[in-house]
Order: C-alpha cells, then sequence, then structure tokens
C-alpha cells in the first residue's frame, strides 16, 4: 500500500550513528504509514546488519537498498525512483528525529495537501544536547501560496534542509536528479525542487535533530577547505538545472528565492577559491567561472555585481575578472576580510535564540 512519508536515510560508515538515527523514528502509532529507504551507499561497516535488525522488527516500515559508492546525490535519487510516500524527507544517518515531534508531524501531514511543509529543528552538539532551536515562526498550521513567502529575506536565506517535507510528485513531474558522485548537495535539494511548488504549510514542531561537531563532518571547515572542487561541482549542477527547470514564465518572486540561493552558492565557491589561491585553486576558479558563464549568463552577470560581491563597496569579483593576473596576496588580504566578516556574522547568529519568521496578515 502506498505509504502518506517516505523517510529516506543516505548512509555510508555512520554505524556510530545510524541505530540512534532509526530508533527516533519509532513511534508508538501511525508507523504503519510511513516508509524508511535505507541507502546503504558502500558502507565498509555494520550498516546493513543495523538497518537488517530494524527490517526485522517492523517488516512493512523499514527497507534496506545496497548500491555501490556514489555520494550523497545517487542515494537521494535512488530514494526518489523507489519512494511510494505522498511525502518525501531526507533524515541524514548522523542525525535523528524528535520522536514526540515526528509523531505529531505525522498528523499533520495527515491534514494536509501543501506541496512543501516546513517544520522547526534542533541543532544538536556530539553528546546529543540540544543547543539550538530554528524556528519559521508563520502561524502554526497555515497553509499559504509560496508566493507569498519565498521570497522573504529571512525564509530565502535561512531554509535548510532539515526544514523541507516535498510532496513526492513535485519531484517526480520536475524530473528532479542531485549531482552524483559529490557532497554538498543538500544545497541543490533546497533550492530546484522549489521551482514546482505552489503551496506551503508550516508547522512549529522541531522534528528534525542536526548534529553538529562530528569529526569528518561535510560542514566542517577544514572538510569544506579540502573539498572545494567538489561544491564548485555541485554549483554547477544548481545553476544548470535552474536553466533547465525553470519555466518560461517564472514568478518573480519564486526568481528572487532562486537566485538568492544559487549565487549565494556561488559566492561560497569564489571566496572559498580565493581565500587559497595556489596552483590547484587557481584552476579550480578558472574551470569554474568559465562553466559558470556557459552555464547561465544572466546569473554570471548578476554575480558580479556590486550589491552581490563586495567588500566595503569594492566589487572584488568584478575586478578579478579583469584582470586575472591579480596578485595572490591582494586576493589573500580581501578574501580573509571577507571570511572574518562571515565569521563574526554566524557567531553573533549562534547567540541568537532561535530564528525567526514574520509574516504580516
Amino acid at each position: 500500500m502506498d505509504k502518506l512519508l517516505t523517510i529516506v536515510v543516505p548512509t555510508y560508515n555512520m554505524e556510530r550513528y545510524l541505530d540512534n538515527c532509526l530508533k527516533s523514528l519509532l513511534i508508538s502509532e501511525g508507523l504503519d504509514q510511513v516508509e524508511v529507504l535505507i541507502i546503504n551507499d558502500g558502507s565498509r561497516d555494520s550498516s546493513s546488519d543495523i538497518a537488517k535488525y530494524y527490517i526485522e522488527q517492523y517488516p512493512n516500515v523499514f527497507s534496506l537498498i545496497e548500491k555501490e559508492n556514489g555520494n550523497y546525490g545517487s542515494c537521494i535519487n535512488r530514494g526518489i525512483k523507489e519512494a511510494s510516500g505522498k511525502y518525501i524527507k531526507i533524515l541524514d544517518a548522523d542525525d535523528s528525529f524528535d520522536t514526540d515531534s515526528f509523531s505529531k508531524f505525522l498528523h499533520f501531514l495527515n491534514g494536509t495537501d501543501a506541496d512543501l511543509i516546513i517544520s522547526s529543528f534542533w541543532i544538536v552538539n556530539s553528546e546529543g544536547e540540544m543547543i539550538k532551536r530554528i524556528d519559521y515562526k508563520f502561524k502554526n498550521g497555515i497553509t499559504m501560496p509560496f508566493s507569498n513567502v519565498c521570497s522573504t529575506e529571512l525564509f530565502r536565506n535561512n531554509i535548510q534542509m532539515h526544514a523541507v517535507t516535498y510532496r513526492l510528485s513535485i519531484l517526480r513531474d520536475l524530473n528532479y536528479r542531485q549531482t552524483e558522485g559529490i557532497s554538498y548537495t543538500d544545497q541543490q535539494w533546497i533550492c530546484i525542487p522549489m521551482i514546482g511548488i505552489k503551496t506551503v504549510a508550516f508547522i512549529d514542531e522541531p522534528v528534525y535533530k542536526y548534529l553538529v561537531g562530528r569529526d569528518g563532518q561535510t560542514m566542517d571547515l577544514s572538510v569544506k577547505a579540502r573539498s572545494i572542487g567538489q561544491i564548485a561541482k555541485c554549483s554547477i549542477g544548481m545553476i544548470q538545472m535552474y536553466e533547465s527547470y525553470k519555466p518560461s514564465r517564472c514568478d518573480s518572486n519564486l526568481l528572487v528565492y532562486l537566485h538568492a540561493r544559487i549565487l549565494y552558492y556561488a559566492k561560497e565557491v569564489y571566496v572559498s577559491c580565493f581565500s587559497r589561491y595556489d596552483k590547484e585553486t587557481k584552476d579550480i576558479l578558472n574551470d569554474y567561472d568559465s562553466r559558470f558563464k556557459e552555464a547561465s549568463p544572466e546569473l554570471y552577470s548578476k554575480i558580479e555585481s556590486k550589491e552581490t560581491t563586495s567588500i566595503a563597496g569594492i566589487p572584488y569579483l568584478k575586478l578579478w575578472r579583469n584582470n586575472r593576473t591579480m596578485s595572490s596576496f591582494a586576493i589573500g588580504i580581501a578574501s580573509s576580510v571577507y571570511l572574518h566578516i562571515l565569521k563574526m556574522k554566524r557567531k553573533f547568529s549562534m547567540t541568537n535564540d532561535s530564528m525567526s519568521m514574520t509574516h504580516g496578515n
């Protein structure tokens, strides 16, 4: 029978976390409406054995899909292909759900027909302590036209994959596929599928518990510094999908959202390359810039504007494009200043109790 919700759990060598992840889904009522697809991406640890234990206990809920390693995007693509739920949500194997909130969330799904569901989530540390709750404070339970909210500053700047649940048919109608063979494609997940969204509903329940501080985590700054090539490839994939999937007459508010997400991530590629600016990153940067221009002349021109990429009013990206022999020293100084500003902004953000959103009636 078709399910109400498919949860896709990509896992690669996550034996330390997977049991806690799957156990967090064991609600007392309504579990039969849930389908959990554990996508084992060629793990060499005991991830499969952990998954099989849950399948033995709950054969109508949990399923294991074994595949060769293809990285994060390939797991999501396989999950979309195999899913039978009305809605689909991603749960990374090192994260978990708040079980009580998940039960309420499932009840909420039974009463909505929105294309997109946005829920609150927790940020937790490696000791399992909840250190910050992220809220999107629209009126709880309300369903709204997506165009009314997607271009608001807090929505377009702060939405994360942990908050997002899609109607499965939206992804299939778009023939949506994430870039394979790389990490960081969660950025594509919160961008391209929005093209098909007409309605959005909000529930003030912190369903997802996002773990931060794990060694080797892709969002760790040292890991990201070694993964500039993957980030660049992910960004190009977003740009190409945007050009392929966007309708000929795109809602202006939706365009604001899409451009903000794509340019924010593209900007991260440039800054990451500038921050090192050695032979390897120069090559990555030149290749990325060339592919960006080919993929979307519109966005390529937009990102070099003073409003998008500047430090103290100086459009550093435009200057680099016009003079690629700029010294490594000059670029290093500029990018260091920019990165320091970013770190200060993030530190300030983390001191707040929560990120909130408001909307006028």
